[in-house]
């Protein structure tokens, strides 16, 4: 199961949008509809193999 969570703007706190863990942004323009701020973001995940396969 992939756990999701919620990134927050950066200036009131309110939420932008939802990520899975294995999601990765790079200077991404993100948008909070409370404040009507656009907020660049970049988010690496944690490294990890998703599937392996022996051949």
């Amino acid at each position: 199961m992939v756990e999701k969570k919620w990134i927050a703007c950066p200036k009131c706190k309110g939420k932008m949008f939802m990520i899975r863990e294995d999601t990765k942004l790079v200077n991404f323009p993100g948008y909070c509809k409370k404040c009507k701020t656009e907020s660049v973001i970049t988010i690496e995940p944690k490294s990890r193999v998703v599937k392996s396969m022996m051949i």
